[in-house]
């Protein structure tokens, strides 16, 4: 199992280092100088000024110098300052984690129940946009009803670090906004998978000599549909990553989500890539993750090379 993890962990890492290679490389080519955002127009400030500073940051090296330079730094755990405000990336990154590691863990858990309780989900669910789901829970719960705030992480009275039941009531519609469409997807992936598994011959034969229900669902159903419910929550932890961005942008919520919306607009290169890698490496830790339960739950995951 060992040699099997490992393998499909430098395998990752690959996955990672290209997807670096593109995403670094594709932000560059937004439309838009950092430099002259930050210091006005060439037509203002003096061009002499843009050149001097482009420099001291390093953007005007060819994209490749640019990439090593920066690969050479993160390796050793240096993510530069933000272009906009001189603060180094890893605060800024460590201050947004937070809130986005709590939003996306109470939706993780919130989706999975969902998913496993909601057995006929509407198919609707799975052809609406999330931020629409979003906006229609802000018209509901917060300017209809007026039952729970709109957006943000506290109260404006409450500054940076808001009571516990406020925090509850500020995440109940993100997560829920968030963790809706892929529940609906781990409630039809993993109840066609059963349904499937319950009309197979040797469960039939099971119930027909008088096996107890609850013994037939641990020891016959339950190893069957196991890696089916792992690829679903695989596929709902993807999901939650790629929405989160949508939803903390609709909720104003100050995760990664929104401070690289922020970076990209202010042409902020050094947050924008940090966030990049914080996300890209989710997905790789989420694959590991789901491959390492596949190992556990099936050990004829492993190839016999691997074993």
């Amino acid at each position: 199992m060992g040699r099997y993890l490992l393998s499909r962990a430098g395998s990752s890492l690959l996955v990672l280092l290209g997807a670096s290679v593109v995403l670094f490389t594709v932000i560059r080519l937004i439309p838009g100088d950092p430099m002259t955002i930050l210091l006005g127009s060439v037509n203002i400030v003096n061009p002499e000024l843009v050149a001097r500073t482009r420099a001291e940051y390093g953007l005007d090296a060819p994209i490749p110098v640019q990439y090593f330079a920066w690969l050479s730094h993160v390796l050793q755990g240096e993510f530069g300052r933000s272009l906009w405000t001189g603060e180094p990336v890893a605060a800024i990154v460590g201050r947004r984690l937070g809130p986005s590691l709590l939003l996306g863990l109470s939706a993780s858990i919130l989706g999975l129940f969902v998913g496993l309780v909601l057995r006929n989900a509407p198919m609707l669910m799975l052809v609406i946009p999330t931020f629409s789901i979003g906006l229609l829970l802000v018209f509901v719960f917060a300017v209809t009803l007026g039952i729970l705030p709109s957006s943000g992480f506290a109260s404006p009275l409450e500054g940076t670090e808001p009571s516990v039941p406020s925090a509850i009531a500020h995440l109940i519609l993100p997560s829920l906004a968030l963790c809706l469409v892929p529940a609906s997807l781990v409630a039809r992936l993993t109840y066609a998978t059963v349904d499937e598994i319950e009309q197979e011959e040797f469960i039939r034969t099971a119930r027909a000599l008088g096996v107890p229900r609850l013994r037939i669902a641990i020891q016959h159903s339950l190893p069957n549909v196991l890696l089916p419910i792992i690829t679903t929550g695989g596929l709902l932890v993807s999901a939650l990553i790629t929405n989160a961005v949508l939803i903390e942008t609709v909720f104003s919520w100050p995760g990664i989500g929104t401070m690289m919306v922020s970076a990209v607009q202010q042409r902020d290169y050094t947050v924008v890539q940090a966030g990049i890698l914080v996300v890209a490496t989710a997905y790789v830790l989420t694959s590991l993750a789901v491959d390492a339960l596949y190992v556990v739950a099936d050990p004829r995951v492993r190839t016999p090379t691997q074993e």
